[in-house]
């Protein structure tokens, strides 16, 4: 944290944003794609990525407001977990191309992106962890902190790491794993590491008894459950037919 992060901040998404073009530049034989469609998809996930950030954190200041808590998210990269895969369902959809192929290829973009955002959550100081005297002075609350920032992102890339092997070694895993998979395995770590980012008694116990991002994780951990267990079953009935 250092005076002008902000700056490196959005910084960062450029950074998350060309590494996931370089990447699938250099994977989309193995997803049948073109080059020009690499490129095409990977603007269009990441474009669809920022509109759903705002609109997850408008949401997310409706519901600061509702707990009578001041509302001042700007944006919420959980917002591209949420909405982008959604927005390219039905981009997809009207091109009638591969959904599930596609969102394959388009799934570790979307969590290199987020890890690098949170990276620039810690340069700017914002979702801090707890006070904590062995932690990292934070300039903005003036005391040392928990760096949670820094285990999310050590979490995502270990995440990140263990699942595209899983995907490419594994001879048993269906077409359209990759996105529910991992968005499984990124909502358990973040649920946990809530627990040590700084909220004030309202906002920590809103949502059910959790946080609002921990009922998000809870939602989304189901969902990718369902989706997987569909994915499994469908595949199995292919091989079998």
């Amino acid at each position: 944290m250092f005076k002008g992060s902000e700056y490196f901040y959005y910084l960062m998404y450029a950074v998350g944003f060309f590494t996931t073009l370089f990447i699938n530049l250099k994977t989309h034989d193995r997803y049948s794609l073109t080059k020009k469609k690499a490129v095409v998809y990977t603007v269009c996930m990441f474009l669809c990525g920022i509109v759903g950030a705002f609109l997850m954190a408008d949401i997310y200041n409706a519901y600061c407001v509702r707990l009578g808590e001041t509302a001042n998210s700007t944006v919420s990269i959980f917002g591209a977990v949420v909405f982008a895969p959604i927005f390219m369902t039905v981009f997809f959809l009207i091109e009638k191309s591969d959904v599930l192929k596609n969102l394959d290829m388009l799934t570790q973009g979307v969590y290199i992106t987020l890890t690098c955002a949170k990276f620039g959550c810690f340069l700017d100081g914002c979702c801090m962890g707890i006070p904590y005297e062995k932690g990292i002075y934070n300039p903005i609350v003036e005391t040392r902190v928990f760096p949670v920032q820094i285990c999310e992102v050590i979490s995502m890339i270990i995440m990140l790491v263990l699942t595209q092997i899983y995907i490419k070694k594994s001879k048993n895993v269906p077409v359209g794993f990759n996105y529910p998979l991992t968005t499984a395995v990124y909502c358990v770590i973040r649920f946990l590491w809530e627990f040590m980012r700084y909220y004030d008694e309202t906002m920590r116990h809103g949502f059910f008894g959790i946080t609002f991002w921990q009922g998000m994780c809870v939602i989304m951990f189901v969902l990718s459950a369902v989706m997987m267990t569909v994915l499994k079953i469908r595949s199995g009935k292919t091989k079998n037919a």
